[in-house]
Protein backbone atom coordinates (compact mmCIF):
# COMPACT_ATOMS: atom_id res chain seq x y z
CA UNK A 1 0.00 0.00 0.00
CA UNK A 2 2.85 2.31 1.09
CA UNK A 3 4.51 1.85 -2.75
CA UNK A 4 1.59 2.83 -4.13
CA UNK A 5 0.89 5.80 -2.35
CA UNK A 6 4.67 6.86 -3.49
CA UNK A 7 3.76 5.97 -6.97
CA UNK A 8 1.01 8.16 -7.22
CA UNK A 9 2.70 10.73 -5.68
CA UNK A 10 5.32 10.64 -7.18
CA UNK A 11 3.29 10.59 -10.59
CA UNK A 12 1.28 13.71 -9.56
CA UNK A 13 4.50 15.23 -8.93
CA UNK A 14 5.62 14.64 -12.77
CA UNK A 15 2.63 15.28 -13.75
CA UNK A 16 3.00 18.89 -12.25
CA UNK A 17 6.60 19.49 -13.46
CA UNK A 18 7.45 19.30 -9.78
CA UNK A 19 11.13 18.90 -10.83
CA UNK A 20 13.28 20.14 -13.40
CA UNK A 21 16.86 19.85 -15.15
CA UNK A 22 19.28 21.83 -13.20
CA UNK A 23 21.49 21.82 -16.79
CA UNK A 24 18.78 23.93 -18.38
CA UNK A 25 18.24 20.83 -20.44
CA UNK A 26 14.05 21.26 -20.07
CA UNK A 27 12.01 19.15 -17.47
CA UNK A 28 11.61 15.89 -17.66
CA UNK A 29 7.78 15.92 -16.59
CA UNK A 30 4.78 14.29 -17.80
CA UNK A 31 4.29 17.52 -20.10
CA UNK A 32 7.17 17.61 -21.88
CA UNK A 33 8.25 14.07 -21.52
CA UNK A 34 6.11 11.14 -21.77
CA UNK A 35 8.83 7.92 -22.04
CA UNK A 36 6.02 5.56 -23.06
CA UNK A 37 5.43 7.46 -26.35
CA UNK A 38 9.20 7.16 -27.54
CA UNK A 39 8.35 3.42 -27.94
CA UNK A 40 5.06 1.39 -28.98
CA UNK A 41 4.43 -2.08 -28.34
CA UNK A 42 4.77 -2.57 -32.16
CA UNK A 43 8.24 -1.58 -32.01
CA UNK A 44 9.38 -3.64 -28.90
CA UNK A 45 7.20 -7.06 -30.17
CA UNK A 46 10.08 -8.59 -32.09
CA UNK A 47 12.02 -8.67 -29.14
CA UNK A 48 9.08 -10.90 -27.74
CA UNK A 49 8.71 -14.30 -30.61
CA UNK A 50 4.88 -14.99 -30.29
CA UNK A 51 3.75 -13.68 -27.31
CA UNK A 52 1.91 -10.07 -26.90
CA UNK A 53 3.37 -7.34 -25.91
CA UNK A 54 1.30 -5.43 -23.38
CA UNK A 55 1.07 -1.56 -23.54
CA UNK A 56 3.89 0.55 -21.50
CA UNK A 57 3.34 1.41 -17.37
CA UNK A 58 4.74 4.65 -16.75
CA UNK A 59 6.67 5.72 -13.60
CA UNK A 60 8.05 8.47 -11.97
CA UNK A 61 10.97 9.02 -9.79
CA UNK A 62 11.69 12.09 -9.36
CA UNK A 63 14.08 11.95 -6.54
CA UNK A 64 16.21 10.90 -9.15
CA UNK A 65 15.42 12.95 -12.01
CA UNK A 66 13.89 10.22 -14.35
CA UNK A 67 10.75 9.06 -16.04
CA UNK A 68 10.22 5.72 -17.12
CA UNK A 69 7.43 3.15 -18.82
CA UNK A 70 7.68 -0.52 -18.54
CA UNK A 71 6.32 -2.90 -21.19
CA UNK A 72 6.08 -6.75 -20.48
CA UNK A 73 5.02 -9.38 -22.25
CA UNK A 74 5.04 -13.47 -21.07
CA UNK A 75 5.58 -15.40 -18.13
CA UNK A 76 8.39 -17.92 -16.55
CA UNK A 77 11.19 -18.18 -19.20
CA UNK A 78 9.37 -16.56 -22.02
CA UNK A 79 9.33 -13.66 -20.06
CA UNK A 80 10.63 -10.13 -21.51
CA UNK A 81 11.01 -7.07 -19.63
CA UNK A 82 11.45 -3.77 -21.32
CA UNK A 83 12.09 -0.31 -19.67
CA UNK A 84 12.43 2.75 -21.39
CA UNK A 85 14.01 5.26 -18.86
CA UNK A 86 15.02 8.93 -18.98
CA UNK A 87 16.94 11.05 -16.45
CA UNK A 88 17.96 14.22 -16.19
CA UNK A 89 22.40 13.88 -17.06
CA UNK A 90 23.29 16.49 -14.08
CA UNK A 91 21.17 14.17 -11.88
CA UNK A 92 23.02 11.21 -13.30
CA UNK A 93 26.58 12.29 -13.81
CA UNK A 94 26.58 15.53 -11.68
CA UNK A 95 28.82 18.47 -12.02
CA UNK A 96 30.13 16.44 -15.31
CA UNK A 97 30.00 18.25 -18.93
CA UNK A 98 28.51 16.65 -22.06
CA UNK A 99 32.08 15.47 -23.42
CA UNK A 100 33.23 14.21 -19.61
CA UNK A 101 29.81 12.31 -19.90
CA UNK A 102 30.26 10.99 -23.64
CA UNK A 103 33.68 10.30 -22.13
CA UNK A 104 32.34 7.94 -19.21
CA UNK A 105 29.67 6.19 -20.83
CA UNK A 106 32.32 5.07 -24.01
CA UNK A 107 34.75 3.78 -20.73
CA UNK A 108 32.33 1.75 -19.71
CA UNK A 109 32.32 -1.00 -22.77
CA UNK A 110 34.40 -4.23 -22.07
CA UNK A 111 36.41 -5.48 -24.54
CA UNK A 112 35.92 -8.98 -25.84
CA UNK A 113 32.32 -8.88 -24.62
CA UNK A 114 29.41 -8.15 -26.34
CA UNK A 115 29.74 -4.64 -25.47
CA UNK A 116 29.77 -2.23 -28.38
CA UNK A 117 30.08 1.59 -29.06
CA UNK A 118 26.98 2.77 -30.96
CA UNK A 119 27.55 5.47 -33.75
CA UNK A 120 25.29 8.08 -34.22
CA UNK A 121 22.87 8.60 -31.47
CA UNK A 122 23.23 11.43 -29.43
CA UNK A 123 26.20 12.72 -27.90
CA UNK A 124 27.71 9.43 -26.88
CA UNK A 125 25.70 5.84 -26.65
CA UNK A 126 26.80 2.41 -25.53
CA UNK A 127 25.45 -1.38 -25.68
CA UNK A 128 26.42 -3.56 -22.76
CA UNK A 129 25.18 -6.80 -21.95
CA UNK A 130 25.51 -7.95 -18.54
CA UNK A 131 24.60 -11.35 -19.19
CA UNK A 132 22.87 -13.41 -21.66
CA UNK A 133 18.93 -12.35 -19.77
CA UNK A 134 19.58 -8.70 -19.20
CA UNK A 135 21.01 -5.67 -21.65
CA UNK A 136 20.90 -2.25 -21.79
CA UNK A 137 21.62 0.59 -24.53
CA UNK A 138 22.57 3.94 -23.11
CA UNK A 139 22.40 7.08 -24.85
CA UNK A 140 23.22 10.79 -24.03
CA UNK A 141 20.65 12.71 -25.84
CA UNK A 142 19.81 16.24 -25.28
CA UNK A 143 21.06 16.86 -21.57
CA UNK A 144 19.54 13.34 -20.65
CA UNK A 145 20.33 9.80 -20.17
CA UNK A 146 17.86 7.42 -22.54
CA UNK A 147 18.69 3.94 -21.37
CA UNK A 148 16.40 0.69 -22.93
CA UNK A 149 16.99 -1.95 -20.60
CA UNK A 150 15.81 -5.76 -21.58
CA UNK A 151 15.53 -8.07 -18.94
CA UNK A 152 14.99 -11.89 -21.02
CA UNK A 153 15.86 -14.96 -22.51
CA UNK A 154 16.85 -12.81 -25.98
CA UNK A 155 18.41 -9.60 -24.02
CA UNK A 156 21.91 -10.37 -25.19
CA UNK A 157 21.32 -12.12 -28.83
CA UNK A 158 18.85 -9.66 -29.68
CA UNK A 159 21.72 -7.08 -29.57
CA UNK A 160 21.20 -5.42 -32.87
CA UNK A 161 17.08 -4.25 -31.79
CA UNK A 162 17.90 -3.12 -28.69
CA UNK A 163 20.05 -1.03 -30.22
CA UNK A 164 16.93 -0.22 -32.97
CA UNK A 165 15.25 0.72 -29.94
CA UNK A 166 17.69 2.86 -28.32
CA UNK A 167 17.53 5.01 -31.87
CA UNK A 168 13.98 4.81 -31.99
CA UNK A 169 13.41 6.28 -28.67
CA UNK A 170 16.48 8.74 -29.17
CA UNK A 171 14.68 10.21 -32.23
CA UNK A 172 11.60 10.90 -30.27
CA UNK A 173 13.47 12.61 -28.00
Amino acid sequence: MMKMSRLVLGMAMVGAGVFSSAAGGGMVSAQAMNPCSLLTTSDIQPLAAKATIADGVPNAQPAIGAVSCRYTSGVGVNRLIVNITVTESSRMYPGLSPDQVKQKLLESVKAGTADAVIADVGQGAVFKAESPYHSTATASVKGRILEVQVDGAVAREKKDQVIALLKTAAGKL
